[in-house]
């Protein structure tokens, strides 16, 4: 004997609440992924605040630079959910507004890491001296 009871709660969800289960198990799988790619990340000695010359500062600004590069992601990402969101719930719901405050938020962030990125760039660039100088 089928069981359609399942079937039938199916049945009687709305799109809208499907796309709420829907989003939801997709932001599971992205936590899931994140936390098993974070725990496999080894960690670097390089103290990342300081602005130390005899620290590679080269590094230090690629780093921030990927994660400025990492932050625009997630904020198209975010705006383009906003999109989806609006089309679905339209322009006055929570997760329009939501998405579009994570997408400013990692806008923000994105520029923030940039200067910073910056900011170590150039004491890398100060403290470098060409050979022929010498």
């Amino acid at each position: 004997m089928i069981d359609t009871s399942s079937r039938r709660y199916e049945e009687k969800m709305s799109h809208g609440d499907q796309a709420i289960v829907l989003s939801r198990r997709g932001l599971l799988l992205c936590c899931i992924v994140v936390l098993a790619c974070s725990g496999c990340a080894s960690p670097t000695s390089v103290e990342m605040d300081s602005y130390d010359p005899s620290h590679n500062q080269a590094e230090i600004a690629s780093y921030y630079r990927n994660q400025a590069v990492a932050m625009r992601e997630k904020a198209d990402a975010q705006a383009t959910a906003a999109v989806r969101y609006e089309a679905l719930f339209g322009p006055e719901a929570d997760l329009v507004s939501g998405a579009k405050s994570l997408a400013h938020y990692y806008e923000q962030t994105a520029q923030e890491l940039e200067r910073v990125a910056q900011a170590h760039e150039a004491v890398a660039r100060n403290t470098r001296t060409p050979a022929a100088v010498r």
